[in-house]
């Protein structure tokens, strides 16, 4: 398993893992769905435990830990800013 994550940190994983995060939030703003987004903040997370120069239990708890940061913070402040694709708004109920 170690030499796996030596290999993976050898070949640029923070870095894929930052950009496929950053762009999946990019077009996450296009869908009516927050599946991008969510994949988007796994791929943060993923690139977290690349990141942090800790042990490999200490980095999984501080992804783990940022994964859930990251959930919680899009239910309370990102999900307002990532509903806004052109053509979805929804018809008001007496409009229906």
């Amino acid at each position: 398993m170690y030499e796996a994550i030596q290999w993976l940190s050898a070949h640029h994983a923070f870095e894929i893992l930052l950009a496929l995060g950053v762009v999946l939030l990019l077009v996450d703003y296009f869908f009516r769905t927050d599946v991008p987004a969510h994949f988007g903040y796994l791929c943060f997370a993923g690139a977290l435990f690349f990141a942090l120069p800790l042990t490999v239990t200490s980095s999984l708890i501080a992804g783990i830990g940022a994964f859930a940061l990251l959930e919680i913070l899009h239910r309370v402040c990102f999900s307002r800013f990532l509903t806004n694709a052109p053509g979805t708004e929804r018809p008001a109920a007496d409009e229906a």
